[in-house]
C-alpha cells in the first residue's frame, strides 16, 4: 500500500461514514447500553496498544535493531501513538455521552461517535496489519 494511502486511510474513511450517517440522517441509538460498550471497547484498544508500544520499544534482537535505525520504526510508533490517542478520544467521546439525554442526544454526537468509532478500529488495523506483517517477515 503506498504510504500516503497508508496514512490517510483511518481518517478518510471514518470522515467519509460521519458524512453519509449526517446526510442520510441516521439517528444515534437511544439508550446508554451502546455508550457503556463503546468505552469498554476503547479501554481495551487502548490497553492492547499501550502494551503493545512498550513491547515493541523493548525488542531486542538484530532484525528489531537494524529496524530502529531506519525511519520506519518511528513512523511505526507514530501509528502506534496515533491509534492509542485516538482510543482514548473515543472513550472520552462517549463518557460525555452519558452527561445528555439517554432518548434526545444530540444530533452531532451520532456523527462524531460514528467518526471516531471508525477511525479507532482502523487506525488498530493500520498497526496490527503492519506488525503482522513484520511478524510474518522476520
Amino acid at each position: 500500500m503506498p504510504r500516503y494511502l497508508e496514512r490517510s486511510y483511518p481518517y478518510l474513511i471514518p470522515l467519509i461514514a460521519a458524512a453519509v450517517f449526517w446526510r442520510a440522517h441516521f439517528s444515534y441509538p437511544t439508550g446508554q447500553d451502546i455508550l457503556s460498550a463503546s468505552i469498554t471497547m476503547g479501554a481495551i484498544f487502548t490497553g492492547f496498544l499501550a502494551t503493545l508500544k512498550s513491547i515493541v520499544i523493548s525488542l531486542q534482537s538484530p532484525r528489531i535493531e537494524n529496524l530502529r535505525k531506519t525511519k520506519f520504526f518511528g513512523l511505526l510508533l507514530s501509528y502506534l501513538q496515533e491509534a492509542i490517542w485516538l482510543s482514548l478520544l473515543f472513550c472520552a467521546c462517549c463518557l460525555s455521552g452519558f452527561f445528555y439525554d439517554p432518548l434526545h442526544p444530540p444530533s452531532w454526537f451520532g456523527v462524531l461517535w460514528v467518526f471516531l468509532a471508525c477511525a479507532t478500529l482502523l487506525t488498530f488495523h493500520r498497526v496490527s496489519s503492519i506488525l503482522i506483517a513484520l511478524i510474518r517477515n522476520s
